[in-house]
């Protein structure tokens, strides 16, 4: 191959990761511009901890601030300030669970103080259900004024990265400086997204025996031995690289199972929301169905996300049927996503059969995201650079 040829190839590659092929949408978590609860809201930004002789006011007064007032007893005392544990984001307005930045390489916060001189700040995460603390880098030292400062998600586990429960910063001891007044414009993600998403492979290994949080969430009576809205009647089919298997009875509505994040449910759904699956362009469903008593046909089902604290029940293509063969092999089936709303606050991502004659056994062994790919105008038009890169090089040797 020649040294264009595979230029062109590594770009290619290069651009289908980092074009508008994203896993989660870099962007504003917080703004403070009066949408979140009302005029005036801290949007349940709160003082998370500190030595008992410090204190603070928070205030929204000027749009698009969070306002911090220190009133320590101990001028210039060390405390820490978070957003709620129960709320990820502006535009989740109920009780959410972790905030799920998977892929993303940084946090940005816009942030500066009242003070002559700089103080250093601790910026970090609780994240997973056990709120385990996590330091965001080493302290940064925060210059008066409003700045911006980017902080590190590397060295967070990938259970971690997907359920923050509370993101904030730590101000440390400035006794020299006495109280300030610091000031919160903007706490955003950043950096290059995932080009595709795996939400659950069901891979032998994986979360919960292979589960990977999955539930019956409704039809419940559909599944052989379930009773409720929970995993039972749902097993791990170890055969090749794992799937999650369940009986579907005959006659049934058709089962409706679905799963937050891809951990464990741990008995609550609460657990493993919620997702974000914003700039998806499409979800693939890698699906079998077998009837044990060799009979054909075809199955349908369709699928659907549930979002915003469970407000927003909404299917993708308008909650288009789409059918595979009754033939026990796996069938790649893709849904377009287009028109959806309030995708990064997923609670539960499912899978709905429709009604069959007989009891076939399913079997499910990947949920997928996938963003578009880069235009062919786009590639021939970068073709055309290299070659002449290549050219002009050459001139030179």
């Amino acid at each position: 191959m020649s040294r264009s040829s595979l230029i062109l190839a590594f770009l290619v590659a290069t651009l289908s990761a980092l074009a508008p092929t994203w896993a989660q949408s870099p962007g504003p978590i917080y703004t403070w511009d009066a949408s979140g609860l009302g005029p005036n809201s801290t949007e349940q930004w709160f003082r998370n901890f500190g030595a008992a002789s410090t204190a603070a006011t928070l205030n929204n007064a000027t749009p698009g601030i969070l306002s911090i007032v220190e009133t320590s007893a101990a001028a210039g005392g060390g405390q820490a300030f978070t957003d709620d544990f129960n709320r990820i984001r502006e535009s989740s307005t109920g009780a959410s669970g972790g905030l799920d930045l998977t892929g993303l390489q940084f946090l940005e916060f816009d942030i500066g103080h009242s003070g002559l001189g700089p103080v250093n700040v601790q910026f970090f995460t609780q994240a997973t259900t056990a709120a385990t603390f996590v330091a965001l880098g080493p302290d940064v030292p925060i210059t008066p004024g409003v700045h911006t400062y980017q902080v590190p998600l590397a060295g967070m586990t990938a259970d971690q990265q997907v359920y923050m429960r509370t993101v904030g910063f730590n101000i440390r001891d400035h006794a020299t400086e006495g109280n300030l007044t610091w000031q919160v414009a903007e706490v955003r993600s950043a950096g290059v997204p995932l080009a595709q998403r795996n939400l659950a492979t069901f891979d032998n290994g994986t979360a919960e025996g292979g589960l990977q949080g999955m539930i019956v969430n409704f039809d419940n009576a559909s599944v052989l031995g379930n009773a409720g809205q929970n995993q039972t009647g749902l097993s791990h089919n170890a055969a090749g690289s794992g799937s999650v298997q369940w009986t579907d009875v005959a006659g049934g509505a058709g089962a409706a199972v679905s799963l937050g994040n891809g951990t464990a449910w741990s008995g609550n759904t609460f657990n493993n929301r919620d997702t974000d699956l914003s700039n998806y362009t499409t979800m693939l469903v890698r699906i079998s169905a077998t009837d044990l008593a060799g009979g054909g046909g075809e199955l349908g089902f369709n699928t659907f996300f549930q979002a915003n604290n469970f407000a927003v029940f909404q299917s993708p293509e308008g909650g288009a049927t789409k059918t595979i063969p009754i033939d026990g092999q796996f069938h790649d089936v893709v849904f377009d996503l287009t028109g959806l709303t309030n995708m990064n606050v997923i609670e539960q991502t499912g899978i709905n059969l429709i009604s069959h004659p007989q009891s076939l056994v399913m079997n499910i062994d990947l949920i997928q995201f996938n963003g578009p790919v880069p235009e062919p105008t786009t590639l021939l038009g970068l073709a055309a650079a290299i070659g002449m890169m290549t050219m002009r090089r050459r001139s030179r040797m």
